[in-house]
């Protein structure tokens, strides 16, 4: 910064230290009211481009801001217990999917592969439907299945149907895997499925999650799902082994 912006600054900061003075002593009249502002709009005017920076200060806080929220749910996630995982290694891959995501069913596979050919990894699923209303049907279908200790048969199961995703093909799919369909559907309609979906989708939220699939491995956030996904996580896991992680 330039030893006129500093001097600049300086000076709009004296006026509004003095505003806050005054101001708790007693208000000012009109005419001082209208002096204020005409300094500060002249200054704005002769250097519009501080604008520019203060939206860039205010971006780098939001951005902190969402990255302290983004380690607290996400070391929430990382240390629970949960039905709607696979695996049981010590470095935790998360995933937020959305049964009718094209690019979550292809993740899915190379997922799959890797939890296969790492025995030291656990993948935690999110369910995260923001596609449609049958995409909430299916999620609700999951999140029963969890219930009667089926989710990852049911979650990998309906991800290798054909089409879009909906509350009837899950059901179908649940049938298939022999689960009892009267509990699953009272489960599905319950207040605690209904909660856990919206708890879910404010999570997603919380931590900057824009679209599906978006993964998180240690401090590292993965959106979407590119061709070489499988490399690009086991590269993130390998580096939690190696350097571990400030949330896990």
């Amino acid at each position: 910064m330039s030893a006129k912006r500093i001097l600049s600054v300086a000076m709009i900061s004296a006026v509004l230290a003095v505003t806050s003075s005054h101001a708790q002593d007693k208000p000012f009249d009109e005419k001082q009211t209208e002096a204020i502002q005409g300094i500060v709009r002249d200054y704005i005017l002769k250097n519009p481009e501080i604008i520019r920076e203060a939206i860039g200060e205010l971006n780098k806080r939001q951005e902190a801001a969402a990255a302290e929220a983004r380690k607290t749910a996400l070391a929430e996630i990382y240390k629970q217990e949960t039905p709607f995982a696979v695996g049981k290694g010590k470095v935790t891959v998360v995933e937020f999917f959305d049964y009718n995501c094209g690019y979550c069913r292809q993740a899915f596979d190379q997922l799959v592969k890797l939890t296969e050919t790492d025995k030291d990894l656990r993948v935690v699923f999110v369910e995260f439907p923001i596609l449609s209303e049958e995409s909430r049907e299916a999620a609700e279908a999951g999140i029963a299945a969890a219930r009667q200790s089926k989710y990852f048969e049911f979650h990998r199961a309906l991800m290798a149907k054909p089409g879009p995703a909906s509350g009837e093909k899950a059901l179908k799919v649940a049938a298939e895997l022999g689960l009892n369909i009267e509990q699953l559907k009272k489960d599905m309609a319950s207040k605690e499925t209904a909660e856990l979906i919206e708890k879910n989708l404010t999570l997603g939220t919380s931590i900057g999650v824009q679209g599906t699939p978006a993964f998180f491995v240690g401090d590292e956030a993965i959106p979407g799902a590119p061709d070489n996904l499988a490399q690009v996580l086991s590269a993130a896991v390998q580096q939690v082994r190696a350097k571990g992680c400030s949330v896990c």
